[in-house]
């Protein structure tokens, strides 16, 4: 009986497994793929969702989508299924993509194409229209929008503009993607501090806004358009409940919906103005409102000792830029020029910079001197007229030095001098025999441990000198290359700032991805010797590619994403993954350098 009944079971496995192959190799021989979309029309300021569905297989690679200019495209994931009908197994994936629309009008999403099994499948071309976004009366109405504003329409060359993007939203919004449009060969750009959080009420209707403000330097003359900024975001819309008293309301609060909208800013026409004729002697493209004073340490000093010329230039403009010339003083001087030192500040979304040279002065003769003016032409583009500014008079006391040289003079006549001792003189006696017999010298074999400990007794001073002049010269190095210096603690500066990062994990995410992208910029301005806290990721980028760096590409998706916790706060618990990632990332750059 027991034989019997597991023939029956042998039997019917293998009926199964027959029917399961042959179902499978009818799957992988029937395969469709078909393209879908959740929408034909839409605005500039919506969203489309595209899925690629293929259908007898899930071994495929990732569909060829076709050319789609007027489209930003971002990948949003895959999902697969399958099913059991009537004993019956399908499967299925499904690639998704999100497409952005740039422009408006009709467009034709053209054939994507999936090769599985040796052959090529294509989907159906789908036709979409995009319009413009509707009005709704007045902003007002809107659950969010986006506006920007640019200090002045008309401005000189070199002149400093300021770009304020503003992003107001009724709901609350996050996993925000900011893209602002200066164009390089028109501007060069510089933060202007963090971003502002306020509340603004317009048409009655409160509005929660996120500030964003950018300094612009035009580099070219003519008339140009600044591009519209672009926001992606998810607004997060309160779904509404199917009865006013929600038993668990209260406990999990109130349930939301996810919108994705992208926000698009009005463009920014500019005229950009050469400046006039007329420049004085020495202008060197300096555009703004300066001030410009010297100080010495002391007035009153001896030949030979030393005082510190300080010249301070301050102002709003692009201070950074400013140079200065030694002061003509030589023959009179000797003049050792110190490394100019520059602050900057930001009030009222200005920059306003202080930049301190200092020369230290040694008077090479005595008298009265007039040390002379120093001056600085710049364009005052507030008056439309070039101005000079100048340092008062410094006059300086010298006198002779206090010091007096003592002369070894040589004297004549007699003079008593003392008996030379001898030149040979006997200290002690040798104690050991000596020998004058030829057998008593005789050769013996020398222990190779006693030769080894001379080799090292007398070879040892040569590597410590060798190691210390290296040392020395590492010193040296360290010292006055300041290229190489910044280089060599690159790694380890980074990774201490990472760890004092993580007693921060719980702390405001916007601060916590301040600092992060802060902190990574500074190591690649160490590594490749630039002013690594002024880069924009976009900059890092190119420099790490310009280096050979394979992770230039990864190192500029991070920096996006720290820049977007300014407007969109992430969990706490987020903040430990986003620390990890960052030294993984430090330690991978480490090795590329």
């Amino acid at each position: 009986m027991n034989r019997v009944h597991f023939k029956k079971i042998a039997l019917l496995f293998l009926v199964a497994t027959l029917n399961l192959l042959t179902v499978s190799h009818s799957f992988g021989q029937n395969v469709s793929v078909s393209a879908t979309v959740d929408k034909n029309h839409l605005s500039l300021e919506d969203v489309l969702q595209l899925s690629i569905i293929i259908k007898g297989t899930q071994n495929t690679p990732p569909p060829e989508l076709p050319s789609l200019p007027d489209f930003r495209i971002v990948s949003a994931g895959t999902s697969s299924s399958t099913q059991y009908i009537n004993t019956q197994r399908s499967v299925s994936i499904t690639h998704n993509f999100r497409l952005t629309p740039m422009n408006t009008g009709t467009f034709v999403i053209g054939p994507a194409r999936v090769r599985a099994n040796g052959k090529t499948y294509s989907t159906q071309p789908i036709t979409i229209k995009v319009e413009k976004p509707a009005t709704q009366g007045t902003i007002g109405n809107k659950n969010a929008f986006v506006v920007t504003s640019l200090s002045s329409k008309k401005a000189y060359i070199g002149e400093q503009l300021i770009y304020t993007f503003r992003l107001f939203h009724r709901v609350d919004a996050k996993n925000l993607n900011l893209k602002l449009p200066f164009d390089k060969a028109w501007f060069s750009k510089e933060e202007l501090g963090e971003p502002k959080s306020y509340i603004k009420v317009i048409n009655g209707m409160q509005y929660h806004v996120q500030e964003l403000s950018t300094a612009l330097f035009p580099l070219k003359v003519g008339q140009h358009e600044i591009a519209p900024s672009v926001i992606d975001l998810d607004l997060l819309h309160p779904s509404q409940s199917r009865s006013r008293r929600d038993p668990f309301g209260q406990f999990f609060g109130r349930r939301t919906q996810a919108e994705h909208k992208v926000l698009r800013s009005k463009p920014i026409p500019i005229e950009i103005l050469s400046l006039p004729d007329g420049a004085p002697k020495g202008f060197e493209n300096l555009i703004g409102q300066f001030e410009i004073s010297a100080k010495p340490g002391k007035n009153n000093l001896e030949v030979g000792d030393t005082t510190t010329l300080t010249v301070t230039i301050s102002g709003k403009g692009n201070v950074r830029d400013i140079s200065l010339k030694e002061p003509p003083l030589k023959g009179y001087f000797k003049i050792y020029p110190d490394k100019p030192e520059f602050h900057q500040t930001v009030q009222d979304n200005q920059i306003f910079g202080k930049k301190v040279f200092k020369f230290a002065l040694v008077p090479l003769e005595a008298g009265n001197r007039i040390l002379p003016k120093f001056s600085l032409p710049y364009f005052d583009s507030a008056k439309s007229q070039y101005r000079v500014v100048e340092t008062q008079p410094i006059s300086l006391t010298i006198r002779p030095s206090a010091a007096k040289e003592e002369l070894n003079l040589v004297q004549s006549g007699k003079q008593n001098i003392p008996a030379p001792k001898p030149e040979i003189e006997t200290l002690g006696r040798d104690i050991l025999p000596i020998f004058t017999k030829l057998e008593k010298f005789q050769n013996t074999r020398t222990d190779p441990h006693s030769l080894t400990f001379l080799g090292t007794g007398f070879g040892s001073p040569m590597i410590l000198f060798l190691l210390a002049a290296f040392l020395i010269k590492q010193q040296k190095r360290m010292k006055h290359d300041v290229a190489y210096y910044r280089r060599r603690n690159a790694y380890k500066n980074a990774t201490q700032r990472l760890k004092q990062m993580s007693s921060f994990e719980h702390s405001d995410s916007k601060e916590f991805g301040r600092v992060l992208s802060e902190i990574l910029r500074e190591y690649i301005g160490n590594k490749l010797n630039l002013p690594g806290k002024a880069t924009t990721a976009e900059e890092v980028e190119i420099r790490l590619k310009e280096s050979d760096y394979e992770s230039a590409n990864m190192t500029r998706k991070f920096l996006d994403k720290c820049e977007t916790l300014q407007f969109a706060p992430i969990a706490s618990g987020s903040t430990k993954e986003l620390l990890g990632e960052s030294e993984n990332l430090i330690k991978l750059l480490e090795k590329q350098s």
